[in-house]
């Protein structure tokens, strides 16, 4: 999983390199495993507390907030500087792996948000009218 996220960063990179330095695609990758570590805890708790329409409290919207900050600040030691290092691994990819990593990373990105959508729907979250 680590190189499929290396992956990740480095494609984000290249997409921005023109715009921004290499190094905030950190938070690109941040976002999608933070997104997708909070749909696995959404999954559960819907699993385990079934139909809770509460709404967030503080203390959860604070350990929500700090598990963003915590995965970012885990991801910079690890991603940062490494640029060259993936453009060397990956730079020299034909045209068909190009297209095809790009596919990957979008529909990373998408599922990372779709899976908010599914587990509304496999937990019947949404209201009907």
């Amino acid at each position: 999983m680590k190189t499929f996220f290396e992956y990740f960063f480095y494609k984000i990179a290249k997409l921005n390199i023109r715009f921004t330095k290499p190094d905030k695609a950190i938070a690109s990758v941040s976002g999608v495993q933070f997104l997708l570590i909070f749909n696995v805890i959404i999954f559960f708790h819907s699993i385990f507390i079934p139909h809770t329409s509460r709404k967030l409290n503080y203390i959860e919207i604070i350990f929500i907030l700090a598990l963003l900050f915590f995965i970012n600040y885990l991801n910079t030691p690890i991603y940062q500087g490494r640029y060259e290092e993936f453009d060397k691994r990956w730079g020299n990819e034909n045209r068909k792996k190009k297209i095809i990593g790009y596919i990957i990373v979008i529909l990373t990105i998408v599922v990372s948000f779709g899976l908010f959508f599914i587990n509304g729907w496999i937990f019947d979250r949404f209201k009907k009218y």
